[in-house]
């Protein structure tokens, strides 16, 4: 059978609005005691970037989380919500409070695990090692709660990239010191999902992000609530209405291959809940998306004028240093209170990009690679 994805039209997020839409897609794939049972421990994962505002667009909607929370309340299994977001290292508490998510989880009653304190636990796949948190593993059943974005890195997060947050600590970081070709970065984090392996995905996309996403983008009324079981063909589906090629997403690609989940959309079963055409949106695409168009040597004997790379706003900058501390090649240090970046090191992770709350790390483009892209 085709596996399905279930596309829900949600024009606010009203939370009586955002619970009935994520229940009725649910519905649609059979309801949610087809993925959790009752007396279950459900863990649950937001994209909790960083310390961001819910109206930034940055992090999962805590409405969306609310909806995904109720439902599994209802069936009679126990709730937890957990990630490790950027710049952690300065407490997580903050992150909690300022995406609205503490509020949500104190008014339900659900527990919030800090990953960094939990502890994890090994996992091997495809001759790599994994250390996973602890909570994400021992857990009955995870649900994956995506945000609907573009990704300068990756050129697309959604529901394989957010569970790269199931790692603790400073492992993130090292993984894109270790391996900073995307293709390379995107097979650890297939590995990632693959161990993990989601029972349900729900993505939100009412508030989406273009551009030079995941942190710094511009924002997008797609209007969009996605559910799927196959969290490939969901990506699959989001990043069609964005407008990517198909095979044009490394992780999607080699996660296909592998038979981990369906990317091939002719092959995917989507269903809109008003049975509308399945929307096309005109997403503003990153620019490495192009670039990686272009022939490597070309690249190599250009490299001086096509390049994007993460820059400081001064102006919004507000001394933290989370960037330099989330930097996996030390490639920033802070001097006399502002961030500065030593390009002859910079591996273009968008680590500092990711991990900035105050949206003063952004990404700069060259003359050439902005006529590129």
């Amino acid at each position: 059978m085709k596996p399905q994805v279930v596309i829900g039209r949600c024009s606010s997020y009203d939370r009586k609005r955002v619970y009935e839409t994520v229940a009725a897609a649910v519905d649609r794939l059979g309801g949610i005691t087809a993925f959790v049972a009752r007396g279950q421990r459900v863990l649950i994962k937001p994209n909790m970037l960083s310390a961001r505002a819910p109206d930034q667009g940055v992090t999962t909607h805590p409405a969306v989380l609310e909806a995904v929370i109720r439902l599994v309340q209802g069936a009679g299994a126990t709730a937890i919500v957990g990630d490790s977001p950027s710049g952690a290292i300065k407490g997580v508490q903050r992150c909690w409070r300022k995406t609205g998510f503490e509020a949500v989880c104190r008014d339900l009653g659900v527990a919030l695990v800090n990953f960094e304190a939990d502890g994890s636990a090994e996992r091997s796949i495809n001759g790599n090692r994994y250390h996973i948190a602890r909570s994400v593993l021992e857990a009955d059943a995870v649900i994956n709660l995506p945000k609907m974005k573009t990704h300068g890195f990756t050129l697309f997060t959604g529901a394989v990239k957010n569970l790269f947050g199931t790692l603790p600590g400073f492992q993130k970081a090292n993984y894109h010191k270790l391996y900073p070709h995307p293709g390379e970065f995107s097979t650890r984090l297939v590995d990632i999902y693959q161990c993990i392996n989601p029972v349900l995905t729900v993505m939100d996309g009412i508030t989406a992000m273009e551009g030079h996403g995941p942190a710094t983008g511009s924002l997008v009324q797609a209007n969009l609530l996605l559910a799927a079981a196959d969290g490939i063909a969901l990506d699959a589906v989001a990043a069609d209405i964005m407008g990517f090629r198909e095979g044009e997403i490394d992780a999607l690609r080699i996660a296909a291959e592998r038979g981990a989940g369906v990317a091939d959309i002719s092959s995917i079963e989507t269903i809109t809940l008003d049975g509308s055409p399945v929307p096309k949106i005109s997403f503003s695409l990153p620019s490495n998306r192009l670039m990686k168009a272009v022939p490597a040597a070309l690249v190599r004997l250009a490299g001086r004028l096509i390049w994007v790379r993460p820059t400081v706003n001064r102006d919004l900058c507000i001394s933290c240093g989370i960037c330099a501390e989330s930097c996996p090649v030390e490639a920033i240090e802070m001097v006399d209170g502002l961030p500065k970046i030593d390009y002859t090191e910079c591996i273009n992770c968008l680590c500092c990009n990711e991990s900035c709350s105050a949206g003063a790390v952004y990404q700069k483009l060259s003359w050439f690679a902005e006529k590129i892209g």
